[in-house]
């Protein structure tokens, strides 16, 4: 079982679970950075992975079908926006909502149009294709890793890099950042504090929509009953560990990338109980977000210790 892991196999397909994953993180990175949090990630990406098969289905164009997973990622994102920022409803509430309307409208239209509560097999969708990069894959143990991934899976990294510069090099990602961190000082400076937590639910509702086209048309070529699988509520658990750095999200994301694959040869080479593996990507997430934080609050804990000892030497140097 050990020598899997030395397998470039293995690691091929740590990158492959990653990119769901790593899309949900960036999605939640996005609203964190604008100070809010997303419940509705998971029913998000859910609702544009059905969208990107149907539209598939009937329009057969590749391209109409990523427009329109997109812009229903968008929607969705900007109808939560209405409810809470707007209407001042509790953005929990509201994702909850999402989340159940997407687990049973989704069943719903799929026994309308594919006639079968469980999968869209009858239809047949397009597909991202797999991209095999010819200076990269000859390159030896990287390029038999990272050549020949999904469409997708090169999009998230894109995707990685571009939020980063969004983020800590464009004035308009200052803004965001600035709005998640104090929005009425921001307001005070002529930032709309409105249109900035827009613009961040804009990114999340692309990014979920990438994250579930990757699932029905990328990895598999249909849409299955609830295939989301909790990744958009695990994504909450990357962005908890990354605190809205895209970076330090695709590390994290490849937490679950790393122990989703292990759990398919678990299920291959023990006779461990199926049920058991199934949960171990989500104790492994649950159990590193529980030490990262528990190192986080002893390092502030020594810093602050150190911080009130010195200003207690210098006031004793002070007085007379």
């Amino acid at each position: 079982m050990l020598s899997v892991f030395t397998s470039l196999n293995f690691w091929f397909s740590v990158l492959a679970s990653t990119t769901p994953v790593l899309l949900a993180t960036l999605a939640a990175n996005m609203v964190f950075q604008a100070g809010m949090f997303n419940l509705a990630i998971e029913g998000t990406m859910l609702i544009c992975a059905l969208t990107g098969v149907l539209v598939s289905v009937y329009t057969k164009n590749l391209f109409i079908s990523v427009l329109a997973s997109v812009l229903m990622g968008i929607l969705i994102s900007f109808i939560l926006g209405y409810f809470t920022l707007i209407m001042n409803g509790p953005m929990n509430a509201c994702g909850v909502a999402i989340n159940l309307l997407a687990s049973g409208g989704t069943v719903f239209v799929l026994v309308l149009t594919a006639g079968s509560k469980i999968t869209s097999l009858s239809l047949r969708s397009l597909t991202f294709p797999n991209v095999r990069i010819p200076f990269l894959e000859k390159i030896p143990v990287v390029g038999e890793v990272l050549s020949g991934q999904n469409f997708i899976t090169y999009l998230g990294l894109l995707f990685v890099v571009l939020t980063w510069i969004f983020l800590y090099r464009m004035p308009a990602g200052r803004n965001l950042r600035a709005v998640g961190k104090n929005p009425d000082a921001a307001q005070s400076v002529g930032i709309s504090v409105l249109k900035m937590k827009f613009l961040a639910l804009a990114f999340c509702g692309t990014f979920s929509a990438f994250g579930g086209m990757y699932l029905s048309m990328g990895s598999l070529s249909s849409f299955t009953a609830n295939m989301t699988n909790g990744r958009g509520f695990l994504s909450l658990a990357m962005n908890a560990m990354s605190k809205g750095n895209p970076v330090v999200g695709f590390l994290s994301s490849l937490l679950y990338g790393f122990s989703d694959t292990t759990t398919v040869y678990l299920q291959l080479y023990t006779n461990m109980d199926v049920k058991l593996i199934s949960a171990l990507p989500y104790v492994f997430v649950l159990v590193v977000l529980v030490i990262v934080e528990s190192i986080k609050a002893r390092l502030l804990k020594r810093i602050t210790g150190s911080s009130a000892v010195k200003k207690g030497v210098q006031q004793m140097k002070n007085e007379p």
